[in-house]
């Protein structure tokens, strides 16, 4: 289990930062944020004031303390539909701090020969990201965030409406990450495949506490989490997830206490309402190796585990 809490953390990050900084602000001193960033050192802040502000923002490798002055709601990162709109790829560590900002009209960056990250793109660094809402971002993994190989934190952040065209709606986790997010909630966010609010994949860990999943949705499981693999480590503790399509969690995950699930239908395979002999059929006929919802267990096959877990949901689905 994560051993260090956000508070904790977030602390320390703070006094770090304060000891030493320098304050630019945006417009004030420069005319944009990356003006800000290339002439600020680590542990500087950078104040940016209210109005949409297009284009890209890179860390560059700097732990710096990037705020806006008026809050999500008055200060915009809007990316255009050229690029992920954030970028930490250069080894920032928890004193790179972005915090009042709504984050939207990402695209994702090439990584690997895929698009990922399509508000915020997080390589081999480690972040702190609070009081941000992430909206309407899209990506091919990640559209709302993509992790590689971090120990980002999430603190009160607010994903909504994100689009993935395969995993991870809202966010990817993926290579040897380890995430904590408290107080951060996931609205409305799909994915064409896997996880529409969150997929986790090959050796990745988060905590979810007090987070709140609603009206998620995957094309073909995981509506809330998705995590096929045993190598992944999904934790949750006071999170609260309801109207997740088609499922809440594909693969294990661990319960710390506090959840809330809501009733959904997970083997209601044609979406008619009941789970009767058709999705049986519907089964048997996608027999053999496939990705598709047939595939009820997420291994990429559709066997005798996929018929038995529809057979042990028969009946009416919950009103």
């Amino acid at each position: 289990m994560i051993q260090a809490t956000i508070a904790t953390i977030a602390t320390l990050s703070l006094l770090s930062t304060a000891a030493l900084a320098a304050e630019h602000d945006v417009p004030g001193d420069f005319q944009t944020i990356q003006q800000a960033v290339t002439a600020a050192s680590s542990g500087d802040v950078i104040n940016v004031g209210p109005g949409t502000w297009s284009g890209r923002v890179d860390f560059r490798g700097k732990d710096l303390w990037i705020r806006s002055t008026d809050g999500t709601e008055e200060t915009i990162l809007d990316a255009g539909s050229l690029s992920s709109v954030v970028m930490f790829i250069s080894g920032e560590g928890t004193g790179a701090i972005l915090e009042g900002f709504t984050i939207t009209g990402g695209t994702g960056q090439l990584f690997k020969g895929e698009l990922t990250g399509g508000g915020i793109q997080i390589v081999n660094s480690s972040p702190t990201i609070r009081d941000c809402h992430i909206t309407g971002n899209t990506a091919t993994f990640g559209g709302g965030m993509a992790i590689w190989q971090g120990e980002p934190i999430l603190d009160n952040c607010l994903f909504t409406d994100n689009h993935a065209t395969n995993d991870g709606g809202g966010l990817r986790l993926h290579e040897y990450t380890t995430l904590v997010m408290e107080d951060c909630n996931f609205v409305g966010n799909t994915a064409g495949v896997f996880g529409g609010a969150v997929n986790y994949g090959h050796y990745s860990e988060g905590h979810h506490i007090n987070c709140e999943f609603d009206g998620n949705s995957a094309g073909l499981r995981g509506g809330a989490i998705a995590s096929a693999c045993e190598c992944n480590d999904p934790q949750l503790t006071g999170t609260d997830i309801c109207n997740s399509v088609p499922d809440h969690i594909l693969g294990g995950w661990q319960d710390f206490g506090g959840n809330d699930f809501c009733p959904v239908c997970a083997m209601d395979l044609n979406t008619d309402g009941v789970v009767n002999v058709n999705d049986v059929l519907q089964v048997i006929n996608a027999w053999g190796g496939c990705v598709c919802v047939e595939d009820v267990d997420g291994d990429n096959v559709v066997g005798v585990n996929d018929l038995l877990a529809v057979i042990d949901e028969y009946g009416q689905c919950p009103g």
